[in-house]
C-alpha cells in the first residue's frame, strides 16, 4: 500500500507508529531520500512496523519497534530490542556488505532505524513465488550465499549478554516453530541441534519473504532473530519454504532442492544432505509450523486441500519414526496413502 507524503502533515502509518519521533526519523532519511515524496508499507514482518520512504534521490527504509508484535497483537515486546537487530546488521553489513542492507541511521529513542534499500523491485522473493516457480540458478545462488553468511559469522560472540541467546533459541526457534506441532519427533530435533559441535550466529529467519534475488543480487533482511545456533537449523528453514512455495508444483521440488543443497557446505562437518534425519526433521518441523501457523501466521501459498494434504504427510513420517530430505521430498511429490 502507497501512502502519499504530505509536507507539514502526519504520514499515515509512519506518524501512528513514531508519534512524536516523527520528523526526527524523516529528518535522517532525507540525506539519503533527498525530498520524501511517499512512505509505503513493506508487507510481511511479524514482530516490526517497515516502511519505505522514497524520495527524489532515493529510496530508504524506516524500520520501528513497538510495545506488541506489528502483527501479532497479543504478543508484547520490548521495543529496545531492536537494538540487538541493530547490532545484528551492523556485524552482517561488516562482513558481507553485498549480501545485507547497510544501517544508516540508529534512532535508539524512537526504537528505530534507517537502512539502505536492497530490494531493486521493491518486493521480496516471497511475492515472486507467489506468480511462478523458483529456477535452479536461484536455488544455487541461497545455497552459495547460506553458505557464505555461516563461515563469516562462524566463532563469533552470541549478541545478547549472558544466556539470552540461548533463551532466544529456545523460546523462538524452538518454542514457536519446531516445538508448536507437540511432536516428540520435534522436541528430540531440539536436543539434537543443540547437541550439534560448531554452534554460532545463525539468521533464524532465512525465508522468501525476508530475501530477494532481483536483478541478479541476492539480499537478505529481517535479523531480529539471529542468534547463536545450529546452522542446519537455517538450511532447514529456507529448504522448507521452497518445499513450502511449492506444493503445487510437486515435480520441481527435486531438482530445486538439489541445487539448493549442493551449493550449500556446512560449516565443520561432511555429513551428506541425503541421507541427513535431523535436516529432514527440522525441514518438517518448520514445515508444519507454517502450514499450521498456530501462533506465527503465513499468507497461504496452496489452496486448502493441497496445504491440507501436505500436513497429513508431514505428521505420518513423523509418526512412522526416522526419514532422510530423499523420503521427505519424495512424500511431498506423491500422493497419500493410507
Amino acid at each position: 500500500m502507497t501512502l502519499p507524503f504530505i509536507p507539514g502533515r502526519t504520514a499515515p502509518g509512519l506518524g501512528a507508529v513514531l508519534g512524536p519521533h516523527l520528523h526526527h526519523v524523516l529528518a535522517a532519511c532525507r540525506p539519503h531520500t533527498g525530498h520524501p515524496t511517499s512512505v509505503e508499507e513493506c508487507t510481511g514482518g511479524n514482530v516490526a512496523h517497515v516502511l519505505r520512504v522514497r524520495g527524489e534521490a532515493g529510496n530508504v527504509i524506516v524500520k520501528i519497534r513497538g510495545h506488541r508484535f506489528a502483527r501479532i497483537k497479543h504478543i508484547t515486546t520490548d521495543p529496545a530490542l531492536i537494538a540487538v537487530e541493530h547490532r545484528a546488521l551492523t556485524l552482517h553489513h561488516g562482513l558481507l556488505p553485498d549480501l545485507f542492507p547497510q544501517a544508516l541511521v540508529f534512532l535508539p529513542e524512537a526504537h528505530a532505524m534507517v537502512m539502505t534499500d536492497v530490494f531493486p523491485d521493491g518486493r521480496p522473493w516471497r511475492e515472486h513465488l507467489d506468480k511462478r516457480a523458483a529456477i535452479a540458478e536461484e536455488c544455487t545462488r541461497l545455497g552459495t550465499a547460506l553458505t557464505r553468511i555461516h563461515h563469516a559469522t562462524a566463532g563469533l560472540p552470541p549478541l545478547r549478554d549472558g544466556d539470552g541467546d540461548d533463551l532466544f533459541r529456545a523460546e523462538h526457534a524452538y518454542g514457536y516453530c519446531l516445538r508448536s506441532a507437540g511432536h516428540r519427533v520435534l522436541d528430540e530435533a531440539c536436543r539434537r541441534l543443540d547437541a550439534l559441535p560448531g554452534r554460532q550466529l545463525v539468521l533464524g529467519d532465512a525465508c522468501p519473504k525476508n530475501l530477494s534475488l532481483a536483478a541478479g543480487r541476492t539480499a537478505f533482511v529481517d535479523l531480529d532473530n539471529v542468534h547463536t545456533g545450529a546452522p542446519l537449523f537455517d538450511l532447514g528453514y529456507l529448504l522448507a519454504h521452497l518445499v513450502l512455495h511449492h506444493i503445487t508444483r510437486p515435480g520441481l521440488l527435486h531438482p530445486l532442492a538439489t541445487a539448493f543443497l549442493d551449493a550449500y557446505t556446512l560449516p565443520g562437518t561432511a555429513r551428506p544432505w541425503r541421507d541427513d534425519d535431523l535436516l529432514a526433521a527440522v525441514t518438517a518441523g518448520v514445515l508444519l509450523y507454517r502450514l499450521e501457523a498456530r501462533t506465527v501466521p503465513y499468507p497461504a501459498t496452496a489452496p486448502p486441500a493441497a496445504a491440507g494434504r501436505q500436513r497429513h504427510i508431514l505428521r505420518r513420517l513423523l509418526d512412522a519414526g526416522p526419514f532422510t530430505v530423499l523420503d521427505l521430498l519424495d512424500a511431498a511429490t506423491g500422493p497419500v496413502t493410507s
